[in-house]
């Protein structure tokens, strides 16, 4: 079996288990074991068999391994005392300081702790390889899931987090000798106080230390919108550079006359080459597009000395499957494809044909190479896409790569061994000024969200992409064509005529619910704007509706102007269109969202559906009394949305016709409401809790559920089954379709 072919099965079998709902019991890698042995020496075909038990079992034993690391679930929830390093570069937050714990360990017992991704709210500052102590309360790692949305859980994973701390107090107990770590926190304050708190210098930090969290708001709107969010990490292409710039100085060594002809020249350079790449990843964390430069690098330069020559596709494999044996998890980064993929594509693409001549013609087949090929990878990752990326990445990859790095990393030695900022400052100044045209381009042109087809639309997609820059390119344009259009435009699934489907979406402490009919979608609640800044809006909402197919919204139903209800609502309506706002509280929403005031008695009807405002108080009423109540209802059954209404509005809801299939709990579940007589009244079959995972308030309360189940009411938690999907019908054959965390479960999921 070939080299090539050995590498991509092994690559198969290690990233088979991230797909699996659950991973492979323990004793089942030992049986493997023999069978992989015995299908090695037995040589043909079964070789790739072993290739692929080979990749599974290393990657199974490593994932059984890492999840005996996570915290202990004696300890999910509850305050303890701890000990720990600080580990990576701490990241400022609105309200406080964000970092990871390392080596940590119970005070009072002893016992080891698992990696902790730690927030401390209004707490001091904090620098790498400092070792604390703290009153924190413990989690498991445990994220909202949505269709969509960006899965935290695994993102997490991917990172060896084992468990989250919310951090009342702490100590500082020692502040050691300087790591890794605390070099790269020592350059990057260094550098901070340089350039100082303008965007430009800012901006120059997250390139030089790769240090992201940086980076406004702004900014990241701007590179989405210009598909240049790559130019602000340590990529590929910078630790390259520095490993050419040990040939060059062998190079100016040798015509100096400086450097002995008898010494091969390659020895030295290869070593030196290494070395300078080794540390320019190690300054950007060891991030995935640093290590796939490095191990080509480094494969690249062995094979060299051995007096080999590995194809391009034998280095690219050897290297992709390298940085999965070291992190079997990494495939669960959208980094980490992006990255692979983009190299890949451009090993197909510019191989095997005729010559392009002229650089400035080769450069740019190379960007509409990277922009047609990673098109379905920004797909599947629910990643936005920019039209405009090649013809800006054109522009902006040189200046960047040739003009800013290159000064920028001489101005940060210069300014840390003689104190001298000019080229520094020189090199924040290119970077704005590139800033400029990439924010002059990113106003006329707003980034592209796509729906994920399925696999089978995904698979036709990018088997389109491949057709289009294969050398047959030209004669395949036509059947390439159509199998982009799958990818590009995908059909939007809905009701039949007359049927709903609710989708009740994971927004943690608060609420968000999509009503569809056959041609209508009416969204009720945005979810929370948190304090941090963090938009659920913006960062679950959205890409649900997106998922969904969705480009407008009929009408957005806003029960009240309480942030958890009402928080995300500028974000939806920034990012899609929106033909109506309504809202309980219209005089708080009525300047930011043009809303208009919900009033009972309101009624219309979608597609055979019949959707009406039963309750609408007005001032000087409670704000949570203030609610909207909507009922939607098609033949037998119907949906009734409360908000958050309390005992008292429930009572006056009372005199109109309440019975309901499927109920949205008032108030997140609270003491205060779901009082004996509603409940009686709506006789639901389904009432849905939206309520966060360990909230503070106690949500649902104990009491309420039981109120419910002992009326025949069978609850749904958002916390425990994420976003969940009801379908109404006029016959009153209703049902729960799925849950998200059980329709898209894998084995590092809660």
């Amino acid at each position: 079996m070939a080299l090539s072919a050995a590498l991509f099965v092994f690559f198969v079998g290690l990233i088979t288990p991230l797909l699996m709902p659950s991973l492979p019991p323990g004793w089942s890698i030992a049986v493997a074991l023999p069978v992989m042995l015995g299908a090695a020496l037995s040589g043909g075909s079964g070789r790739v068999l072993a290739a692929f038990l080979a990749g599974l079992i290393w990657a199974s034993y490593c994932h059984h391994q890492a999840l005996d690391q996570r915290l202990a679930p004696a300890l999910d929830g509850q305050k303890v005392v701890l000990e720990g390093r600080i580990s990576g570069l701490p990241e400022p937050t609105l309200t406080g300081w964000r970092f990871e714990l390392a080596d940590a360990r119970l005070v009072e017992t002893g016992e080891a702790l698992p990696l902790i991704r730690a927030h401390w709210y209004g707490g001091e500052p904090v620098t790498s390889d400092q070792r604390w102590q703290f009153e924190a309360n413990l989690r498991r790692p445990r994220g909202m899931s949505n269709p969509g949305g960006f899965d935290y859980e695994a993102w997490l994973y991917a990172q060896e987090i084992g468990a989250l701390g919310s951090i009342r107090q702490g100590q500082l107990l020692e502040q050691p000798a300087v790591r890794l770590n605390g070099l790269r926190s020592r350059i990057r304050h260094r550098l901070d106080t340089t350039l100082g708190a303008q965007s430009g210098g800012q901006r120059l930090l997250a390139l030089i230390v790769g240090d992201r969290s940086v980076l406004s708001a702004d900014d990241w709107t701007v590179m989405q919108a210009t598909g240049t969010s790559h130019l602000m990490v340590i990529s590929g292409l910078h630790v390259g550079m520095l490993a050419s710039l040990a040939f060059l100085i062998m190079a100016v060594l040798a015509r100096l006359r400086l450097f002995p002809a008898r010494w091969p020249r390659f020895w030295f350079a290869a070593p030196l080459a290494v070395l300078f790449a080794s540390g320019y990843a190690a300054l950007a964390g060891f991030a995935v597009p640093t290590q796939r430069a490095l191990l080509m690098i480094m494969l690249v330069l062995i094979a060299r000395l051995l007096y080999r020559q590995p194809g391009p596709w034998v280095t690219w494999l050897a290297a992709l499957c390298a940085v999965v044996m070291v992190s079997p998890a990494a495939p669960l980064k959208a980094g980490f494809w992006l990255s692979f993929m983009a190299v890949g594509l451009l090993l197909f693409g510019m191989s095997g044909r005729l010559a392009v001549r002229g650089i400035w013609l080769r450069w740019g087949k190379a960007q509409w190479i990277i922009f047609v090929g990673l098109w379905p990878w920004l797909v599947l990752w629910a990643m936005p896409v920019s039209l405009s990326a090649p013809l800006v990445n054109a522009v902006a990859i040189p200046w960047v790569s040739l003009v800013v790095v290159p000064a920028a990393l001489l101005g940060a030695v210069l300014e840390l061994a003689f104190g001298w900022s000019w080229l520094l400052w020189a090199a924040a100044h290119a970077l704005d000024a590139l800033f400029d045209g990439l924010t002059w381009v990113a106003d006329f042109q707003a980034p592209l969200r796509m729906a994920f087809p399925d696999w089978l639309g995904w698979s036709v997609g990018a088997i389109g992409t491949l057709a289009l820059l294969s050398p047959l390119g030209r004669l395949l344009l036509l059947p390439a064509a159509l199998c982009l259009a799958v990818l590009l435009i995908p059909g939007r699934p809905s009701p039949e005529q007359g049927a709903i489907w609710v989708t009740v979406l994971d927004v943690g402490q608060g609420s968000s619910v999509l009503i569809q009919t056959r041609n209508h979608a009416l969204l009720y609640d945005t979810g929370a704007r948190l304090s941090s800044g963090f938009d659920l809006g913006e960062a679950v909402v959205h890409p649900a509706l997106v998922s969904f197919g969705l480009r407008k919204l009929d009408a957005m139903l806003l029960s009240h102007a309480d942030n958890d209800h009402a928080g995300g609502a500028l974000a939806i309506q920034r990012l899609m269109r929106v033909e109506r706002v309504l809202s309980g509280e219209y005089e708080r929403q009525e300047a930011a969202l043009n809303a208009e005031q919900c009033r009972a008695g309101d009624s219309w009807d979608w597609d055979g559906v019949h959707f009406a405002v039963l309750y609408a108080a007005g001032a000087p009423a409670d704000s949570n009394d203030r609610s909207c109540v909507l009922k939607v209802t098609t033949g037998e059954s119907s949906l009734l949305l409360t908000g958050d209404l309390g005992m008292a509005g429930e009572y006056e809801l009372l005199a109109e016709d309440v019975q309901a299939s499927l109920l949205l709990a008032p108030h997140h579940g609270s003491r205060s409401s779901s009082s004996y007589a509603f409940i009686r009244a709506v006789a639901p079959r389904w009432v849905v809790f939206s309520a966060g995972h360990g909230n503070r308030f106690g949500h649902p309360h104990q009491s309420v559920v039981q109120r419910y189940r002992e009326l025949g009411a069978e609850p749904v938690y958002t916390a425990t089954s994420a976003a969940v999907r009801f379908v109404l019908n006029g016959t009153g054959q209703s049902m729960q379709l799925w849950s998200w965390r059980e329709h898209s479960r894998r084995f590092w999921h809660e």
